[in-house]
């Protein structure tokens, strides 16, 4: 034999779609996760900002010793608060990049679809 076989186009295009779309659900499940924790985590930061203001008026209305409880609570309120905007900041990020991921694979998934009607 002079040359080694090579598959066929055909079969070189259906691997590569098979390849590329196992990638793409990966994708795809971890951009849905990363949708699903940002959802709760902006529940949880605006329930967590009501709740701060009803402190921050007890603060200002109450008496000493239930306004220094108050203010203990609404500075760990805040420190959540600021940790929480940071981890939405960062879930956006990955959503961006997850979606243009997905974008990509799809694109490329197309392509090679459009080659294997063409070879047909």
């Amino acid at each position: 034999m002079l040359f080694p076989r090579f598959r066929s186009k055909e079969r070189d295009l259906r691997s590569d779609i098979d390849r590329l779309s196992s990638i793409q659900e990966v994708v795809s499940r971890a951009l849905s996760d990363t949708e699903s924790e940002s959802t709760g985590l902006a529940a949880r930061l605006e329930d967590a900002r009501s709740r701060a203001a009803f402190l921050y008026g007890d603060v200002i209305e109450g008496d000493g010793g239930e306004a220094s409880k108050s203010s203990i609570l609404i500075q760990e309120a805040e420190r959540f608060l600021v940790r929480g905007e940071r981890r939405r900041d960062e879930l956006g990020t990955h959503v961006a990049f997850l979606r243009q991921l997905e974008d990509q694979l799809t694109r490329g998934i197309e392509t090679l679809r459009q080659q294997q009607q063409t070879e047909d």
